[in-house]
């Protein structure tokens, strides 16, 4: 089963805690504990099924790399790729299985014992397998904020007043000066998704290690829609990420020089 598809199933599970949660009755403290647990809950399954997702991307993505260069030894691989850690007893144990599950296990072996909490930690592992000007996140803003589910929740501002103000550099004559101000633009809606996600992130964080109590005293849930949307910015990134990868996977192997039959034979 594709990492996106065990992400969807476990993405409604966090909504189903949502909506068990919701019309609870919180009308004394100790009901309003137990629904805000509850919604705490959906918050980590969410993160952690966005874990749990690029984790497997990864493995795919290191495995598919290392099957092809087995079938087309020529292609030449990135440096990026070529200085990847990985364990030596899964590339050389025993497999009576077909030979790609050496690959897949030695991937699997990489990422059994790491997780994907930053938007950093995502580019880290994930740029090195798209082409130059289709990284992520800068390269993505002007496709992503266009997507349904944009919000100024994750861009920082509404995305028609994003849209508007990269027209509104349309007149400027002077290349350099609108280069600068689109730059400008893109580089603040990155930042903004960077926050937006790394606080998601940090809660998933304090909830987990000190009970949502960063600073002593414990944090409320605002309430059940306040994590609805929390859930929604989780699947809209994991989203854009897999279907930017679905395209951009099979144009970075193409560019490595494998062959169209090389590329369909990893599945992409």
């Amino acid at each position: 089963m594709a990492a996106i598809d065990h992400f969807n199933e476990d993405i409604a599970r966090s909504r189903a805690i949502i909506d068990l949660a919701d019309p609870l009755p919180h009308g004394t403290p100790a009901e309003s504990l137990v629904r805000d647990d509850l919604l705490r809950s959906s918050w980590m399954f969410a993160v952690g099924a966005s874990d749990a997702y690029f984790c497997d991307l990864y493995t795919d993505l290191l495995a598919c790399v290392l099957m092809c260069k087995e079938r087309q030894p020529n292609i030449a691989l990135p440096r990026s790729i070529l200085t990847t850690d990985v364990p030596l007893e899964a590339v050389y144990a025993d497999y009576a299985q077909r030979q790609n599950w050496r690959w897949r296990m030695m991937a699997r072996r990489r990422m059994e014992r790491e997780n994907v909490l930053a938007i950093d930690t995502i580019k880290q592992l994930l740029n090195p397998f798209l082409r130059d000007d289709h990284k992520l996140f800068g390269d993505v803003i002007d496709t992503w904020i266009a997507q349904p589910g944009a919000t100024r929740w994750i861009f920082g501002l509404a995305p028609a007043a994003y849209q508007a103000q990269m027209a509104a550099t349309a007149g400027e004559l002077d290349q350099r000066i609108r280069e600068r101000t689109q730059k400008g633009l893109r580089n603040s809606a990155a930042g903004a998704l960077k926050r937006r996600y790394t606080a998601i992130i940090q809660r998933r964080h304090d909830c987990i290690h000190n009970c949502d109590r960063p600073k002593v005293a414990l944090r409320r849930v605002r309430s059940a829609n306040s994590v609805r949307r929390v859930v929604r910015d989780v699947e809209f990134l994991v989203a854009n990420v897999d279907a930017h990868i679905s395209t951009e996977f099979r144009q970075f192997l193409l560019g490595l020089g494998c062959s169209p039959q090389t590329v369909n034979q990893v599945g992409y």
